[in-house]
């Protein structure tokens, strides 16, 4: 007996595409309704619906390329066939990895948990799936390890800023700029000339959190005018912006070990802009205003870098 061949990825776009299509225009799909709903005719409305409420770019392009980890998988099922062990089985998968994918850590299980609970909730929203299969903690969250603030000392900043300054002298300038603004790489390299508003002090941005103004220091833009000299034609502000979908920072990642860095990315740049605010006095509340920290608990990882800041508070009550 001939056994089916496996669908293509081609197949799963197309059907996708079509089961999608079918729910823009008529709210079900054509051929009779829920039971022959499958997951993946969802996720391009559950998509568009997220664009519709203003969600970034950016997050979307994240939320696809973790689909192209989900649809493999279960992008072909029905709705009904989607219940709770399902879709748990599908996230254990993730966690012990395969043959094609290394394991996926608690948070980053997580971050699927969301996408997969976001797109049927819109379903049901649209009633056209009864249940959430994950709503009510049906689906266990994974556990997440505690973050670590990783951040530049002094000496460590020396060592990669001679490395840096010797083997890609361009990209100098564009280190010194994420320590002294905290911009998020996204936003740094979106950033664009007419958005710096050098007599207000401030470039805005637009970024994971969607639009911020950035302030800058007296020293940030001294680093701005160095990069403008270096690019004058340039749109962006840094001169070699990354227009692939792929990140590519391997020029850093050589730098980092070459300086022999442990354990430190480009992203550990703007954690120590927040780690040396909070070192030298500035309140939390501020130092959240300043990284673009949407939630004060994000910024609250780094007030055990000023150990005194309770004790000179508690010595303001007086009796």
């Amino acid at each position: 007996m001939r056994s089916k061949p496996h669908p293509t990825k081609t197949t799963y776009r197309r059907a996708a595409r079509d089961g999608a299509g079918a729910i823009l225009r008529t709210g079900r799909v054509a051929r009779g309704g829920e039971s022959d709903l499958r997951f993946r005719d969802l996720v391009e409305p559950a998509l568009e619906a997220k664009r519709l409420r203003g969600n970034e770019p950016s997050s979307r392009d994240t939320d696809r390329v973790r689909l192209r980890r989900v649809l493999p998988v279960i992008g072909h099922l029905k709705l009904r066939h989607l219940t709770a062990g399902r879709i748990e089985a599908f996230l254990e998968g993730l966690a012990r990895g395969d043959a094609s994918h290394p394991q996926l850590k608690g948070a980053t299980i997580n971050r699927f948990h969301s996408l997969l609970s976001s797109i049927f909730q819109y379903a049901v929203r649209k009633k056209l799936a009864g249940v959430n299969p994950l709503a009510g903690g049906s689906v266990p969250w994974s556990k997440e390890s505690p973050i670590h603030v990783r951040f530049l000392g002094r000496d460590e900043q020396l060592r990669l800023v001679r490395v840096i300054h010797q083997d890609c002298p361009k990209k100098t300038l564009e280190v010194e700029l994420a320590i002294l603004t905290g911009m998020r790489r996204g936003e740094q390299f979106g950033a664009e000339w007419q958005n710096w508003k050098a007599k207000e002090g401030v470039l805005y941005v637009t970024g994971k959190t969607g639009p911020r103004a950035v302030q800058i220091s007296r020293a940030a833009r001294s680093c701005l005018v160095r990069l403008r000299k270096h690019s004058p034609k340039a749109q962006c502000v840094t001169p070699e912006r990354n227009l692939s979908p792929l990140d590519r920072r391997l020029w850093f990642e050589n730098a980092v070990k070459k300086a022999e860095l442990q354990a430190f990315r480009y992203h550990d740049l703007r954690h120590t802009f927040c780690s040396r605010l909070v070192a030298a006095g500035v309140p939390l509340l501020d130092v959240q205003r300043l990284a673009g920290h949407k939630s004060y608990s994000t910024t609250l990882r780094y007030a055990h870098l000023s150990p005194d800041h309770l004790k000179r508070a508690v010595e303001r009550v007086e009796f």
